[in-house]
């Protein structure tokens, strides 16, 4: 697992073998991954992979574990990019009202703020996970 880590390459050829619907059986990877891509993207803002963030994003998504929120917000929030081209839509894999409780109920009161500020909390999710995973996966 360690050189599927330090290349993100390697990571994308990871990224592209996980099944969405069974993104969960590889929670524990996908969190490395997605520790590792928001690394490189502070290092190198102007990577040739810079759709990996988003890629993990969205199989953490499927994950629905609101657990991921706040290192996935911290990662919206790299650079201008990512503050636009991160969509709010992968933080709520666990629909918005558990996330939202989730957060409130374990210390992150100001992320639960802010991100009960967006429109996309009354999103056709669904919707959106289908056409993210036709970006992704054909």
């Amino acid at each position: 697992m360690a050189d599927e880590l330090t290349d993100p390459a390697a990571r994308a050829e990871v990224l592209g073998g996980i099944d969405p619907d069974q993104a969960g059986v590889h929670h524990e990877l996908l969190r490395a991954i997605f520790r590792a891509e928001a690394e490189h993207r502070r290092e190198h803002p102007d990577t040739e992979y810079f759709e990996n963030l988003y890629w993990c994003a969205f199989l953490l998504s499927r994950v629905g574990d609101p657990a991921d929120v706040p290192m996935m917000w911290a990662a919206k929030f790299t650079d201008f990019d990512t503050a636009a081209g991160f969509d709010v839509q992968f933080l709520l894999g666990a629909g918005p009202e558990r996330t939202l409780a989730y957060l409130r109920a374990h210390g992150h009161d100001e992320i639960a703020r802010r991100l009960a500020e967006y429109p996309e909390l009354d999103d056709d999710l669904a919707g959106w996970a289908a056409d993210r995973r036709a970006y992704f996966y054909g």
